[in-house]
């Protein structure tokens, strides 16, 4: 090498997430983020749009707060798998009707689990506008089989103009023993 070349020059710092922000939109412009049930209609594409903006927000979210998904947080082991949005539709899908799994609370303040610490709130902001728009949410997860993996959900009613059914927005969490 002819020049120096310090440290500093060789890496490019984005203070305002930029690249990130790329990327994620990249990786989420597609709907493999978004899943409907086989059983159920596919949504307008309105709430496609919602779901689309509540997935990538909730991702963007968790990757500012250095974990892999905002349900299950920083106490994860894995962060190799973000948070996809299911669409159930209309139905019985108010709290109550869950089998088999662990109830937790949602913080006030996020609407999200204790499970994420916000470090850094810039990406929060979209995905809390967005949590808001959402009715009767609640929370539960569901551990079990190998591996120590977790199914966080949260789960609410869209009732905004015509909008109207449920949904999940659902992460996994990996707790080794």
């Amino acid at each position: 090498m002819t020049g120096k070349t310090n440290l500093s020059s060789a890496f490019v710092f984005d203070t305002e997430n930029t690249h990130q922000k790329a990327t994620l939109a990249h990786l989420y412009r597609n709907s493999s983020i978004i899943k409907v049930a086989s059983f159920i209609s596919a949504p307008p594409p309105e709430v496609r749009v919602y779901l689309r903006d509540l997935a990538s927000a909730a991702n963007s979210t968790a990757n500012e707060n250095s974990c892999g998904s905002v349900l299950a947080g920083q106490g994860s082991d894995a962060d190799e798998f973000g948070d996809i949005c299911v669409w159930l539709g209309t139905g019985p899908y108010g709290e109550g009707q869950e089998l088999n799994i662990t109830p937790g609370q949602l913080q006030p303040s996020t609407s999200l689990p204790s499970t994420l610490k916000l470090l850094r709130l810039n990406e929060f902001t979209k995905l809390s506008v967005l949590l808001a728009k959402l009715h009767h949410k609640y929370y539960f997860r569901v551990g079990g089989g190998s591996g120590g993996v977790v199914v966080h959900f949260l789960v609410g009613r869209l009732a905004e103009g015509n909008l109207s059914g449920w949904v999940a927005l659902v992460g996994i969490g990996v707790t080794l023993e």
